[in-house]
């Protein structure tokens, strides 16, 4: 966060600085403007894009891309001429790993930027560009159901260890009326992964902790393995991917031993 915000005032120190000039922010620094997450984003430069001739180049910390832009891949944001957040998010996928393209994708999708169909037009304009097949992956596999930059991350790190296909935020019934909605939902293993995000605990106040705790237990009682999930997790995936595993044999053989009593 504090990276973002220090990358904004460069954007706009930078905007003066260029003021007359026919430059269009883009790229991560159109992605700050539009206050998207930028996790895995290289925000070292601000970043334009001259739509005069020329030829691109650094100058004073500063990105300068040349090329067209059409009217549609342009708005006003902050004051500033800016590309679309379509536009900017397919930009800066292009220059990102996959995992943090596809952390853009979705946070794009649930704040409602933009629509998958929007971002694949700006695709099909960008056709060819260097890092645009990371770009296309990204898009396909998007979400507007991951609900924080870690789920998005989850999401990635299960889908590239060959996990099964989970199904996200799903509503879960259980006895006596009671329903809970979950992050994840293996539902022919039986196991639920919620991801903790930055909430700890112990920063929480006791009944918000006990009130996680029985919802906890009901779904254990329900016949589902809860897994639980944070950051320091996603630091090791192959760990990660072996609790889960285990989790579905584990649910498995409970299963088994139900049916047999």
């Amino acid at each position: 966060m504090r990276e973002a915000a220090r990358h904004r005032l460069a954007v706009h120190a930078a905007a003066r600085a260029l003021s007359g000039s026919a430059v269009v922010i883009s790229h991560q620094s159109a992605v700050v403007l539009h206050k998207l997450p930028t996790w895995g984003l290289d925000l070292g430069r601000v970043h334009v894009t001259r739509t005069k001739r020329g030829r691109g180049r650094i100058l004073a910390g500063t990105s300068h891309h040349v090329g067209a832009l059409p009217k549609t891949a342009m708005t006003t944001t902050e004051g500033l001429i800016t590309t679309t957040a379509a536009r900017a998010v397919i930009e800066s996928a292009c220059t990102a790993q996959y995992e943090a393209a596809v952390v853009l994708c979705d946070a794009a999708l649930r704040q409602k930027l933009v629509t998958k169909a929007e971002l694949q037009e700006v695709l099909d304009w960008m056709s060819g560009w260097p890092g645009s097949g990371t770009a296309l992956a990204a898009v396909a596999f998007a979400d507007q159901r991951a609900e924080s930059v870690g789920e998005s991350r989850l999401r990635v790190l299960m889908d590239t260890h060959g996990l099964p296909t989970p199904e996200l935020q799903v509503v879960v019934h259980l006895d006596d009326g009671i329903v809970a909605r979950v992050d994840f939902l293996f539902r022919q293993q039986r196991v639920i992964v919620e991801f903790d995000g930055l909430v700890k605990y112990r920063d929480q106040a006791i009944d918000v902790v006990m009130r996680e705790k029985r919802r906890e237990n009901q779904l254990r009682a329900a016949g589902y393995l809860v897994i639980r999930v944070d950051w320091d997790d996603l630091d090791h995936p192959e760990r990660l991917v072996r609790r889960i595993r285990q989790a579905f044999a584990m649910a498995a053989s409970a299963a088994k031993t139900v049916a047999n009593s």
